[in-house]
C-alpha cells in the first residue's frame, strides 16, 4: 500500500509541475519538480526516507530514457562531432575530477584525496534529462547542439569508472592501473559492442515479428518499452557498459533500415505518441525523486552536523565555481581547435572570421552552465560505502553525499536561471521578421483559396446560406477562414509593419464575416423562445428544426472544407519554397504542422 501511495504522490506531482510550470516561467520544469518534490519529503512519510535504490534509479529510468534520447539523436551530426564528443565524455571528465577533488582535498583536509576524487567522478556525468530539455529549447548552435547530446550520452561510463576506481583505493588502499584500464575498456567498447549487437538482434526479432504477420501497433510498442530493460539487465550479466550498452542499441536500430507501410508509419505514431508520455512522466518522476532525497542528503549540513553550515555551503559554492570554470575552459579551447581547422579548410569568408566573439564566449559559457548534475551523480554517490572514513575516523559518506547534492542544486538552478540569459530561446530565435511574414503570406494564400472554393466546397445552400458581398457564401467556409485569422493575429505583432498592416486587414474582414455566423445562431435563439410564447407552436417548431438542420450541416462541412485547405496549404508550402520565401528547414516545419493537423481530423 505504501508504494502505491509513493506512486500516486509521483503521479500527482508530476502533473502539478507540469501546471506550475505556466504559471511559473522563470523556472524550468526540472526545478518545479525538484520543489515540489522536497515539499512531498517534507510533509509526507514515503518508503524513500530509507534512501533510494541506485540501482533501481538506473534501470527504471536512466536506461528507458536514454534508449529514447538515442533513438531520436541526429546520428549524422554526432558522427561529424565525434572527436569533440570523446573529448568531452573522456578528456574532461578526467580534467573534472582532478580540479574538484583536489580542490576538495584542499578546503576540507579530513576527507582523503582519494574519496574526494571520487565525488569529482561522480560530477562528471551530466544530466542527459536535464540537457535534452534545455537543447529542445534554448538555441545553441548545431555544433554544440550535437556536443551537448553526445556528452551526456556517452561521459558516464568514464565517471562510473573512475568513480568505481577512487572508492577501490580508499577502502583497499591499493591501486591497478591495468585493472582500471581493463574495466574502463570493457564498460566503453564492450558497451558500445555489445549494445550494437544486442540492437541487430532486436531489429531482426522485430522484423521477423513484422514479416509473419503478427505484428501490431500495440505490441511493436510494447516490445519497445521492454528493449532497453532487456539490454540493461543482460549487459549487466555480461559485465559490460550496461548505459551504454542501451545507447548503442538505440542508435543501432535507428540505423537500419525499416519498411514504410500504412501499418509501420500507424505503428511509429504510435510509438512516439507513447514514449512521449513515459518520457514526460519518467522525467519528471526522477527530478521529484531527486528533490525528495536532497533534504534528507541536505540534512547533516543545515544541521551542523559536519561542521560550520555556512563553511560547508561555502565548499559547495567553491566546487560548483570550479566545475563551471573547468567546462568554460575546455569548451573554449575546443572552439580554438575547431576555429584553426575551418581558417586552414574552409572558405574566404571562413578565413576572415575573428575568433573568441563576444557571441563566441557567450555561446562557450551557455555550454559550461547546460551541463548539469543529476540522477546519475546522486545515484553513484548513494553508492559510497557508510563505513568509509578519514584518518581520524570521522565518517565521511554523508559529507560527500551532502556537498555533492548541494553541488548538483547549484548547477540546476544555474542552468535554469544563467542558460537562457546566453541562449536564445528557439521559439523566440525563430520569429524573425523574414519568417514570420512568409508565414503570413501563407495563410493569406490559404484563406484566399477558402473564399475562391466556396463555391465548389460549401453544401448549405439556398435560403439557409450566409451570403454576404465580399464573397463567401456559407458559414462552412467563414468558420475555417476565421480558424487561420486566428493565426494572423498570433503573428502580426512579430511580422513587419506593412505585412502586419495588410494582415490586420485580411484578420478584420474574417472577423466581420464571423460576425454573420454570430447573427444566424441569435436568429435560431429568438425563434427558439418565439415558439415557447407563441401558440402556433408545431409552425414554428418545424422552422426552428429547418434552422438546427442548417447549423448541423454547417458544421459537418467545415471538415471537409478544412481538409481541402490543408491540402492547399502544402501546395502554398512548396510554391514559397520554390519562390525562395522560406528555406527546406522551415517548409518542413511547416508541413508537419498541416500533417498534425490531417491525423487529427481522421
Amino acid at each position: 500500500m505504501e508504494a502505491l501511495e509513493l506512486v500516486l504522490f509521483l503521479l500527482a506531482a508530476v502533473v502539478a509541475s507540469s501546471i506550475l510550470e505556466k504559471l511559473l516561467p522563470r523556472l524550468s520544469l526540472p526545478l518545479v519538480q525538484i520543489a515540489l518534490g522536497a515539499l512531498i519529503a517534507a510533509f509526507v512519510a514515503t518508503p524513500l526516507e530509507s534512501g533510494l535504490d541506485p540501482e533501481l534509479l538506473l534501470i527504471l529510468f536512466i536506461a528507458p530514457l536514454h534508449f529514447n534520447e538515442s533513438r531520436h539523436a541526429d546520428s549524422g551530426a554526432l558522427w561529424a562531432n565525434r572527436w569533440g564528443i570523446a573529448s568531452l565524455a573522456v578528456g574532461l571528465v578526467f580534467a573534472i575530477v582532478a580540479s574538484l577533488g583536489f580542490t576538495l582535498h584542499a578546503l576540507l583536509p579530513m576527507i582523503p584525496l582519494s574519496v574526494a576524487l571520487a565525488l569529482g567522478a561522480a560530477m562528471g556525468s551530466t544530466d542527459a534529462v536535464a540537457v535534452t530539455s534545455l537543447s529542445r529549447d534554448l538555441r545553441f548552435g548545431r555544433r554544440h547542439e550535437a556536443l551537448l547530446t553526445g556528452e551526456a550520452l556517452f561521459n558516464d561510463v568514464t565517471g562510473t569508472v573512475v568513480f568505481q576506481c577512487c572508492i577501490a583505493v580508499a577502502v583497499s588502499g591499493t591501486f591497478s592501473i591495468v585493472h582500471a584500464g581493463e574495466e574502463f575498456a570493457l564498460d566503453l567498447f564492450g558497451g558500445l559492442i555489445g549494445g550494437a549487437i544486442m540492437g541487430l538482434v532486436a531489429w531482426l526479432v522485430l522484423e521477423l515479428i513484422r514479416r509473419g504477420g503478427i505484428d501490431g501497433p500495440t505490441l511493436h510498442v510494447t516490445l519497445e518499452l521492454l528493449l532497453p530493460f532487456i539490454i540493461y539487465l543482460a549487459a549487466k550479466q555480461l559485465h559490460i557498459g550496461a548505459v551504454i550498452a542501451v545507447v548503442a542499441a538505440g542508435m543501432v536500430m535507428s540505423l537500419l533500415p525499416h519498411r514504410h507501410s500504412a501499418q509501420t508509419a500507424r505503428q511509429k505514431l504510435q510509438s512516439r505518441s507513447v514514449w512521449h508520455t513515459i518520457e514526460f512522466v519518467l522525467n519528471g518522476v526522477i527530478f521529484v525523486i531527486l528533490g525528495m532525497q536532497l533534504p534528507r542528503v541536505l540534512r547533516p549540513a543545515a544541521e551542523g552536523g559536519m561542521g560550520d553550515p555556512l563553511a560547508i555551503v561555502g565548499v559547495m559554492v567553491a566546487l560548483t565555481l570550479v566545475l563551471e570554470a573547468i567546462r568554460f575552459l575546455w569548451i573554449v579551447g575546443m572552439d580554438a581547435v575547431e576555429f584553426r581547422r575551418a581558417r586552414k579548410t574552409g572558405d574566404a569568408s571562413d578565413r576572415q572570421r575573428r575568433f573568441l566573439t563576444k557571441a563566441e564566449l557567450k555561446g562557450a559559457l551557455a555550454m559550461a552552465f547546460a551541463g548539469p548534475k543529476g540522477g546519475i551523480t546522486l545515484s553513484l554517490m548513494l553508492t559510497v560505502p557508510s563505513t568509509l572514513a578519514a584518518p581520524d575516523g570521522t565518517m565521511v559518506r554523508e559529507a560527500l553525499v551532502s556537498i555533492a547534492s548541494g553541488v548538483i542544486l547549484l548547477t540546476l538552478l544555474l542552468a535554469n536561471f544563467a542558460t537562457p540569459l546566453l541562449a536564445p530561446h528557439k521559439r523566440e530565435a525563430k520569429r524573425t521578421r523574414e519568417r514570420v511574414d512568409a508565414e503570413i503570406e501563407l495563410i493569406e494564400r490559404v484563406i484566399d483559396s477558402i473564399e475562391d472554393d466556396a463555391h465548389m466546397t460549401g453544401v448549405v445552400r439556398g435560403e439557409n446560406a450566409v451570403v454576404t458581398d465580399e464573397g463567401a457564401d456559407e458559414p462552412a467556409t467563414v468558420i475555417v477562414m476565421e480558424r487561420y485569422a486566428a493565426q494572423l493575429k498570433e503573428l502580426m505583432p512579430h511580422a513587419s509593419p506593412p505585412v502586419a498592416a495588410h494582415a490586420k486587414t485580411v484578420a478584420a474582414r474574417c472577423d466581420e464575416l464571423y460576425g454573420s455566423i454570430a447573427g444566424l445562431a441569435r436568429e435560431v435563439t429568438g425563434l427558439s423562445e418565439d415558439a415557447d410564447e407563441d401558440e402556433d407552436g408545431p409552425a414554428d417548431a418545424s422552422l426552428i428544426t429547418a434552422h438546427f438542420r442548417a447549423v448541423r450541416q454547417t458544421y459537418d462541412a467545415v471538415e471537409n472544407i478544412q481538409a481541402q485547405a490543408l491540402v492547399r496549404e502544402l501546395e502554398f508550402i512548396q510554391q514559397l519554397r520554390a519562390e525562395g520565401a522560406i528555406t527546406p528547414s522551415h517548409a518542413k516545419e511547416l508541413r508537419n504542422d498541416v500533417y498534425i493537423q490531417q491525423l487529427a481530423l481522421n
